[in-house]
């Protein structure tokens, strides 16, 4: 069988987020892949140069397994959180379908890259891995919540809140995420005039 792998993966950019929450400007899975592997990326970055007591962690392996963390829904399509999450039996059922979906996409490898991205893709990788790539998930959820309600849209008001609530577990538990929020986040909240005069000062100085 001819690999279909990396053309199916390119696929994701056709899959839309937030599709029962009306945002101002649509997202796909594959724009938020690259925006939660960048943010994991910093988080490991954080916790090597900032919190340097902490034990080290591989940055680069966080931002890969931060790029596929959403893979299986090329084939599942993006499932609304508030529906995947309100009751044990849909999230196992979600799980169950999301399990299918990840061996049906490695199926799809070269034989000889099936091991390699077999982890990847089925989230076989440590609990701290897992954390890491989790925080990283809910931060570029929050920093559309601010966006869209940036923009005048409530309808992100109720996501802010419960995006906030999944958040402070994180905040309270890892110190890069807490500073992440104090010093990256709030420039979310400019516009691109700001964040274009903001770069340009911090270039002259």
């Amino acid at each position: 069988m001819q690999p279909v792998f990396f053309a199916l993966m390119s696929r994701m950019q056709n899959v839309h987020r937030w599709g029962k929450s009306n945002p101002t400007r649509a997202e796909n899975v594959a724009e938020h892949s690259f925006q939660v592997a960048m943010f994991a990326h910093a988080l490991g970055e954080v916790r090597n140069r900032v919190f340097v007591d902490e034990p080290k962690v591989d940055a680069n392996h966080l931002a890969v397994v931060a790029l596929f963390h959403d893979a299986p829904e090329v084939l599942t399509e993006d499932v609304n959180s508030g529906i995947k999450y309100s009751d044990k039996r849909m999230l196992a059922l979600c799980r169950q379908m999301e399990a299918i979906a990840s061996h049906m996409l490695i199926s799809t490898l070269p034989e000889p890259l099936q091991q390699s991205y077999q982890g990847l893709i089925e989230h076989e990788d440590s609990p701290e891995v897992a954390r890491f790539v989790k925080a990283a998930d809910l931060l570029s959820a929050y920093t559309k919540a601010v966006q869209e309600l940036r923009a005048g849209n409530m309808e992100f008001e109720g996501t802010e809140r419960k995006v906030m609530a999944a958040l402070q577990p994180f905040i309270d538990s890892m110190p890069e995420v807490a500073w992440f929020m104090e010093h990256c986040v709030p420039a979310f909240h400019m516009t691109i005039d700001d964040l274009v005069d903001a770069a340009l000062v911090s270039d002259k100085e």
